[in-house]
């Protein structure tokens, strides 16, 4: 939770520094943002193992100043459902809430979402819990007024490998997932920052990769590989992919992002590959950013997601 307490301060320090002028009142990107949306945090979406999941949403709503307090938007709205990363080990869903603003900026449902770490479940079973976070999100349309023929997967690093495998794996039982309301659908698009696409060669460094099987259990290191790298469930039916990736990444290489694309272009599949050259894992300047989500509303846009 500290990120979200930080988050919050950092909002209320703005609005106070935006008061210091009243002859020329300027009103606060954030400011303008609590204006116009909800948070509805911390909602359970999966209790498995005595582990309680949760997932935070913000969304299009105005506020009535009596109850029921909140109307939410009536036109239903493209929803961004993101997975942070920390290498599967480390992270909470708090951690990249500013760089998801953006989207709540354009009117957007955005959905930041906690899963199972490595410490606690092996991989497969942590993409189940993802895919039932997008559950949860068909399961809730209704009453965040979410689009869902737009619906859209992000995430960074191990985030990104999420929200790859949440939007091309399709059996669940094999995720030990609880997601009834996917049978048949998929995402409208992927945007995967620096993400994970070939897990044995991520991890092949690894001196503890039993923490990836099932019961640490090493001779299912093969079998997990091919349940848990994206690039071996592109096919013609695949969402578009949005890749975003520095090319001098020591972490999650860039020829990761690369044999993604190829698989993608392979199937015909809509994508591109935002090379940010000489960058490294995510450290991208401000401009770097700003371009980065020129490209990605125009992906959207191209794709007929995008809300304006």
């Amino acid at each position: 939770m500290k990120y979200f307490h930080y988050f919050l301060t950092l909002m209320g320090s703005l609005a106070v520094l935006g008061c210091k002028q009243p002859q020329q009142p300027q009103v606060d990107p954030l400011d303008a943002l609590y204006s116009r949306a909800t948070i509805a945090a911390n909602i359970e979406y999966r209790n498995i193992d005595s582990i309680s999941l949760r997932l935070t949403v913000f969304a299009p709503s105005e506020r009535l100043g009596e109850p029921p307090w909140v109307h939410y938007s009536d036109q239903k709205k493209p929803t961004l459902l993101f997975f942070h990363g920390g290498g599967w080990r480390d992270g909470e869903k708090e951690s990249r809430v500013l760089g998801l603003m953006p989207y709540v900026s354009k009117g957007w449902v955005v959905v930041t979402a906690d899963y199972r770490l490595l410490r606690q479940a092996p991989l497969p079973d942590i993409i189940g819990d993802c895919r039932t976070a997008l559950n949860w999100v068909y399961a809730h349309a209704d009453r965040f007024k979410i689009d869902t023929g737009k619906i859209v997967v992000s995430g960074e690093s191990a985030g990104g490998h999420l929200a790859l495998m949440t939007a091309l794996a399709k059996n669940d039982s094999l995720y030990n997932s609880d997601a009834p309301l996917l049978k048949g659908k998929t995402v409208a698009a992927v945007i995967n920052w620096f993400g994970i696409t070939d897990v044995p060669e991520f991890v092949k460094d690894w001196k503890d990769k039993e923490l990836l099987c099932k019961d640490r259990d090493t001779t299912r290191l093969n079998a997990v590989y091919a349940l848990t790298s994206p690039v071996n469930f592109i096919d013609k039916d695949s969402p578009p992919v949005l890749t975003i990736h520095g090319t001098d990444d020591p972490i999650v290489h860039f020829i990761q992002a690369e044999q993604l694309e190829q698989k993608l272009n392979e199937n015909k599949i809509s994508s591109e590959l935002i090379a940010v050259k000489g960058k490294k894992h995510g450290n991208f300047s401000a401009e770097e950013m700003t371009n980065n989500f020129d490209a990605i509303w125009k992906f959207l846009n191209e794709t007929g997601i995008n809300n304006k």
